[in-house]
């Protein structure tokens, strides 16, 4: 954009106001002919103090939580402070003589300056207020077209693009000396390590936004001059962005930091009454900076900054009026009667949702405290004592949680309360001590809850909706009232949450849900009561419901008789069902041997290839001494018999199964040394299993049993017994040395004839 046209834009809109004539209510965003500021309004609600020194006026927005509204955190955001200013960055304000727009030109460094040279010629900047530079192109502070700008009190430079400040550069960058600022906006203007002195020239400034940045530090000096800040915003730090992140190798430590701080960082800030920190995620040690706030500070919002749990030095300064702690979980784990004890005389709104609250009993003492909101926690139960000392609650939020209904008053010794939003929890019933603590309520939310159809919910609707009067008359027995009946006046109640179906109620005798509101009024004895008289209860003769329950009874006995049994066999025969299944594992995997992956030895692919043992051992641990005292001698040594046995020539890094196989193929005598350790050993078992598969599998017929001991035929499992009866085996003999020798000469017979 030429310089010209940029000119011509400005002075274009700077001199709208006194083209159209003076309208101050409509056109001027409430300044007078004169210059005479009234209230500004850029749309969205102005949360500053009407004088300097009377609190904001934060709305409690007590009535949003409606379907599909959950506002985040109590103090709002920027625009609620920035009344001269609309959110696109233009001005609420457009008198030629006291404010300047130029937002929203896309300018660059150089066309900024050009474009302000030439508007100087035109326009007195001494007497301008109220200047804004936003969503233009600005990558450094145009400090030179500031400086002309002497008398400025409100400056917005948000939505620019600032370059990184780094810490090798000689010329550091700061706001220019504009001794009468009292507004600085600097909202998304990716500004990440600030200087020391960033702030030192603007000693009159009160209100400081920078939201949406990628601050990672705020060192000591840097508020050292503010000593009237008033306001501090610094929500929705991105400190993810940082540089020296993105080049973490660690993921954890992504999850650990945040936002630095010094620890004195605030201690310059004796005046300061505002601190929004909402949506910022703070370093661990940060949280110490936060000690040195001074003793005016009134409005706090911590609301998800991943604050690890409450400590006595963040509320040492004993004002905060207001204060927002949602989405910290560690804080609501970490809850103790203590938690708030430094804040017994001060608080006044307490918003604490989505942290993971399970109980009230950390909230004794808190008698200041007017609001409290406790959305979507873990709540259960609501009991009397926890709310017995808050005589000054108005407004309880406890939507979104689990709570039940209860019998017993809580809300008596709240006098002043006049809202409760229980919405979408486990209210099953209305009792009368509930229809007592909301008789005082002015406003009432408890839609989206299970709530039965009884005569006091029947009743509560047809109070509150007024309906009362069209309700079909109810025989004279049912309208009778008994002494211990409770009467309430709820008339004036106000649904704030109305919607037809989410009061509907279940009405478990046609299992279904109602609307309460064209029920019949019946009597409420108590609030147990169930009877709809639109719909009268058929009563069923007793034999069929004895028989329905019988059925059930006998179906479910059935199904727990089955699911023990099932439990017991696979308890009982748990190595049988393990056995089975490897089984399957084996012959899937032997379905496969054609494929040379599987071979241990790729020389045993070859057709005709010779074997590399001689015999596959398989025994007990319990008989290694004999296979290693008498066998290998009497084999290896003398005959020059090449054994397999598993603790020597299994390979290492490889699965057992996959060792057992392969020595199992290049054998050609497979030898099982049978012992009642032998059947007791589920390896050995395993063994015995496969060796006699693998042999059907090959057609090969080298099986060899030897017998170290007696086998009784009670302890010998069917797969032994069949080999024993189809295989030729033999005994070793415990004691004579001749039957060793004739033992040892039928072996070496038997294992020289399968090697021919």
């Amino acid at each position: 954009m030429e310089v010209r046209t940029v000119i011509l834009l400005l002075l274009l809109g700077q001199s709208v106001a006194a083209q159209i004539g003076c309208q101050p209510d409509e056109d001027n965003g409430g300044v007078d002919c004169n210059g005479t500021k009234e209230e500004l309004s850029n749309g969205f609600e102005n949360f500053l103090p009407v004088e300097p020194g009377e609190p904001y006026r934060i709305r409690l927005r007590k009535f949003d939580y409606l379907i599909g509204v959950n506002p985040e955190c109590i103090l709002g955001n920027a625009n609620n402070y920035l009344p001269w200013l609309f959110p696109n960055g233009s001005l609420v304000i457009r008198n030629s003589s006291t404010a300047l727009d130029a937002s929203n030109l896309k300018l660059s460094n150089n066309a900024m300056g050009s474009a302000m040279e030439k508007v100087e010629t035109v326009l007195n900047f001494s007497n301008i207020k109220y200047l804004s530079l936003a969503y233009n192109r600005l990558t450094e502070l145009p400090v030179d077209s500031l400086l002309h700008f002497t008398n400025l009190e409100h400056l917005s430079l948000m939505h620019n693009p600032f370059k990184q400040y780094a810490a090798e550069w000689t010329n550091r960058p700061k706001i220019p000396n504009l001794q009468s600022l009292v507004t600085l906006d600097m909202r998304h203007c990716r500004l990440g390590v600030l200087p020391a002195d960033f702030f030192h020239d603007v000693p009159k400034l009160q209100f400081l936004f920078l939201s949406h940045n990628y601050i990672t530090k705020l060192p000591a000096p840097l508020f050292n001059r503010l000593h009237k800040l008033v306001h501090l915003d610094l929500s929705y730090m991105d400190s993810s962005q940082r540089e020296e992140e993105a080049r973490m190798e660690n993921p954890f430590m992504k999850l650990i930091t945040g936002m630095d701080m010094d620890s004195n960082v605030f201690q310059p800030l004796n005046r300061l009454r505002f601190l929004d920190l909402s949506h910022s995620k703070l370093d661990l040690k940060a949280f110490i900076a936060l000690s040195s706030l001074g003793a005016k500070l009134e409005y706090v919002s911590y609301c998800y900054t991943d604050l690890p749990t409450l400590m006595d030095y963040l509320f040492q300064m004993e004002s905060i009026k207001m204060l927002d702690l949602s989405g910290n979980l560690g804080c609501g784990r970490a809850l103790n009667e203590m938690s708030f004890s430094l804040l017994r005389n001060s608080l006044e709104v307490l918003y604490f949702k989505n942290a993971s609250i399970f109980n009230l009993n950390w909230m004794s003492g808190l008698r200041k405290l007017r609001v409290l909101n406790l959305r979507g926690n873990f709540l259960s139960t609501l009991e009397y004592a926890p709310f017995n000392e808050l005589v000054s609650l108005e407004a309880l939020d406890v939507s979104n949680n689990f709570i039940q209904s209860w019998s017993c008053r809580l809300f008596s010794n709240n006098t002043q309360m006049y809202l409760l939003n229980a919405r979408h929890n486990n209210l099953l019933l209305i009792t009368s001590a509930m229809l007592s603590d909301f008789e005082p309520l002015k406003y009432l939310a408890v839609g989206v809850n299970t709530i039965q159809c009884t005569c006091n919910y029947v009743y509560f609707m047809q109070m509150i909706m007024g309906n009362s009067s069209d309700v079909i008359p109810q025989p004279e027995h049912h309208l009778e009232r008994t002494a211990t009946e409770m009467t309430f006046s709820i008339e004036h109640l106000t649904l704030y949450d109305f919607n037809e179906t989410d009061y509907y109620c279940m009405n478990f005798t046609g299992k279904r849900r109602v609307n309460a509101i064209e029920l019949q009024i019946c009597s409420r004895e108590d609030e147990g009561g169930y009877n709809n008289i639109s719909e009268p209860v058929n009563e069923e003769p007793l034999e069929e419901v004895v028989q329905e329950y019988l059925v059930i009874y006998v179906v479910s006995s059935l199904l727990v008789i089955l699911a023990l049994l099932s439990v017991f066999g696979i308890y009982w025969y748990w190595f049988y069902i393990k056995y089975f299944f490897v089984i399957l594992k084996n012959s899937a995997i032997l379905s496969f041997f054609n494929d040379d992956k599987l071979y241990l030895d790729k020389s045993a692919l070859v057709e005709e290839a010779p074997f590399h043992y001689d015999v596959f051992v398989s025994y007990s641990d319990n008989d290694r001494s004999w296979v290693l005292e008498e066998m290998l001698p009497n084999l290896e040594r003398e005959d020059q018999l090449t054994v397999c046995l598993h603790e020597r020539d299994f390979e290492v890094g490889y699965g057992i199964l996959e060792n057992i196989i392969s020595c199992m193929d290049r054998s050609r005598c497979l030898m099982l040394i049978v012992s009642e350790s032998f059947l007791l050993s589920r390896w050995c078992q395993f063994e015995m299993h496969l060796a006699q598969h693998r042999l059907l599998e090959t057609r090969r017929d080298e099986l060899i049993l030897v017998l170290l001991e007696d086998i009784p035929r009670r302890k010998c499992p069917k797969t032994l017994g069949f080999l024993m009866k189809t295989k030729t085996y033999i005994k070793w003999p415990k004691e004579r040395t001749l039957e060793k020798e004739l033992f040892w000469k039928r072996l070496r017979k038997a294992l020289l004839t399968s090697k021919c």
